[in-house]
């Protein structure tokens, strides 16, 4: 339990400004933060965010005393211009890089299912490979989130970083280019949580947590452990698999984001605490 690095994931923290949500973090005994990047996190981080910017980051982190270890980037590799999304991704690595962040995370790339063809998976994979050689020079972790698309199942995830991961040095924190593991997006998309965790176990170097309930049928996120997720086993085969990265509680739900962010760190510790002392 001790070794286990709790953070604040930063979408639900989308309408606070930085030093605030920082704050919040702190009251929640959570030492660890990802920040947002990009104009739907007005109070976060910029795509063009200048060394000032960065610096302002840093000093309200300081203020608060919690340390930034990842930023919530953006991309679609499945864009025409593809080369153009490399080109994004590498300017938040360099954002991670002047602000001690561990991990850029980020997608693989918005496509439609009729689209979902070789080559798709080729490209997004080749890009992965450029950004992930990228990251790795400057000692930055590129995290691929699962959140549907040609990253919906287990098997598609394995698929795209399987060859990929072979490719890339280790960094100082771990793999430089793998998986953000959020189970309840597997579970969103309809895939067992539990059953892509075993697939891609090896692959996952940054994780998300939240959970899913369904109203009317209709998948909806929530705190970790108001959902459906059974969360022993999969947090059992995270540990064991010797995964040692950050796990960002991520609740999305700005109205009540303390709460629900700190329900979900209280629940994951007494489970952590349980499964260490069995």
């Amino acid at each position: 339990m001790s070794d286990v690095k709790l953070a604040c994931a930063a979408w639900g923290f989308r309408k606070m400004e930085l030093p605030e949500y920082f704050e919040a973090a702190k009251g929640m005994g959570i030492d660890y933060v990802e920040v947002n990047l990009g104009p739907n996190s007005p109070g976060h981080l910029q795509f063009d965010a200048a060394p000032a910017d960065l610096d302002r980051a840093l000093q309200a982190a300081d203020d608060a005393g919690v340390t930034i270890v990842a930023l919530a980037g953006s991309n679609n590799f499945a864009a025409d211009d593809v080369a153009a999304e490399i080109a994004k991704v590498n300017a938040q690595i360099d954002m991670c890089e002047a602000l001690g962040a561990d991990v850029l995370r980020i997608f693989a790339g918005w496509v439609s299912a009729a689209a979902y063809t070789d080559a798709t998976f080729e490209r997004i994979s080749g890009a992965l490979v450029e950004v992930g050689k990228y990251g790795a020079e400057r000692d930055v972790m590129v995290a691929v989130e699962n959140h549907g698309g040609v990253t919906a199942t287990g098997a598609q995830c394995l698929r795209l970083l399987i060859d990929t991961t072979d490719e890339m040095p280790m960094g100082i924190g771990g793999m430089s280019l793998g998986l953000n593991y959020d189970p309840a997006n597997f579970r969103h998309a309809g895939e067992d949580a539990l059953s892509a965790l075993i697939v891609t176990a090896d692959l996952v170097n940054y994780s998300h947590w939240k959970d899913v309930r369904y109203e009317d049928d209709k998948p909806e996120y929530c705190a970790v452990g108001e959902g459906v997720i059974d969360w022993a086993p999969i947090v059992e085969e995270l540990l064991v698999s010797g995964y040692d990265g950050y796990w960002a509680i991520e609740y999305e739900e700005p109205s009540d984001i303390v709460r629900g962010t700190r329900d979900s760190a209280q629940y994951l510790r007494e489970l952590l605490a349980g499964l260490a002392d069995a």
